[in-house]
């Protein structure tokens, strides 16, 4: 932590393909997992919970948030959209929605930008520091056919099964509702 340096061991990882069911002769019913030092991954527990703490103390996650979160899930966050759409239907307000799929969106994660948003948030210093020294310079081996290959660097993304990488990746998409401009319809329904 006082060098704000991660290992370098630390950063390299060995991806495994974790069947998921159905046919295994189908490449798509795999997903990676980053198996990696279990001595970094208590580093990344500390780092994250400083990082929790941070955030929800001075509530910078949007309510609408659930994912990777203490006491939200997927349920919690079902529930709390359909409460909402029943009570614009009950208004006999008219609703419009999107759907996004983020398939694979956790190797799309740009460092920079991620880092530039942790900034943004008010997260500096050695954390944001020891943050980005995680994230560059990450090397992966991929197991093929029960063997590891060279390894390849990796630039850009979440490690899969980090602890740090849930994290990450909310704070990544934290501002993504923000663009969205709601138009005003006929009827206006203010209570929902």
């Amino acid at each position: 932590m006082e060098e704000e340096k991660v290992p370098e061991d630390w950063k390299e990882a060995y991806v495994i393909p974790l069947y998921k069911g159905v046919s295994k002769s189908s490449v798509s019913n795999y997903r990676p997992v980053s198996l990696t030092s279990q001595i970094c991954k208590l580093f990344e527990a500390n780092v994250k919970d400083n990082m929790v703490e941070f955030l929800e103390t001075h509530k910078l996650i949007s309510d609408t948030q659930h994912g990777f979160r203490k006491g939200r899930s997927c349920l919690s966050n079902l529930l709390a959209f359909l409460d909402k759409v029943l009570c614009q239907i009950d208004e006999g307000c008219s609703i419009d929605m999107v759907f996004l799929d983020m398939a694979k969106a956790f190797d799309k994660v740009p460092h920079k930008t991620l880092l530039e948003k942790l900034r943004k948030r008010g997260i500096g210093g050695k954390i944001l520091r020891i943050s980005g020294n995680w994230l560059q310079g990450r090397k992966q081996r991929i197991c093929v056919l029960g063997k590891f290959p060279e390894s390849i660097e990796v630039l850009s993304g979440e490690p899969h099964g980090s602890i740090l990488g849930p994290l990450l990746f909310l704070i990544f998409i934290n501002d993504l509702e923000s663009g969205v401009v709601t138009q005003p319809h006929s009827k206006v329904c203010r209570r929902c």
